[in-house]
Order: structure tokens, then sequence, then C-alpha cells
């Protein structure tokens, strides 16, 4: 709805929200723990999330965690991260879940039906 900017803060692995009326900035996800986990709010760990790209229903980000080369999902209401592809083999593999093979993911987008993420 516009209310709200999502933020990778790569540096500090963690995926923020920023309310546009208020400046106010909370985590969503991650913490300044560097790792690759999933789980709920700061027990997930991300390592150099770049990337995100929102579902249309602004239910879900899907972040581009460059340095796990994997790409994630965040639930935006409750900060559950799941690993949607990739592992932490570097490659460049076509595959499902973690038979995918990235090597530092950066950009990523999500078609407008939502069916399909672009990496």
């Amino acid at each position: 709805d516009g209310s709200a900017l999502f933020v990778a803060d790569s540096s500090n692995d963690k995926i923020r929200r920023v309310e546009v009326a208020t400046g106010a900035v909370t985590t969503v996800a991650g913490s300044a723990i560097t790792g690759s986990a999933d789980g709920v709010g700061d027990a997930a760990r991300f390592d150099f999330p770049i990337g995100i790209a929102i579902s249309q229903d602004g239910s879900a980000l899907f972040v581009a965690d460059s340095s796990n080369d994997k790409i994630r999902r965040v639930e935006v209401a409750t900060g559950a991260v799941t690993t949607v592809a990739g592992s932490a083999i570097t490659g460049s593999a076509d595959g499902v879940g973690d038979a995918a093979r990235f090597d530092f993911p950066i950009g990523i987008a999500i078609s407008q039906d939502g069916s399909a993420l672009f990496v």
C-alpha cells in the first residue's frame, strides 16, 4: 500500500522496514550475526542480502541472499524466513530448491502475475 519501504541492510545481515510517514525503522528478519538459517525474526540468518522483490499482495519479500548463494522468502507479517532456492554450494545450475545453484545473486524481480522470480 506504499506505507512502508523494505531494505536489505547488507552489511548488518538484516531485512528492515521503514515506515514512510514517520521514518521509523524496524527489523523484520535477521540479526547482526552472519549465517545461513531459516527461522523467525532474529533467529533467521543472512549473509550480505542485497536484492528484494515484494509479492503483489505485499505479504512476502523475496531476497537475494548474496553471500549464501540463496533466494529466501520473508513473510512480512511474521518475519518467518524460508529458503526458496539455492544452497551454500556456489555454482550455476538449474534445479528445484537446493538443487539450484547461484553465484552471488544480486538482482531479483517478480513477474506481474506473481508466478515467477527472476534472478
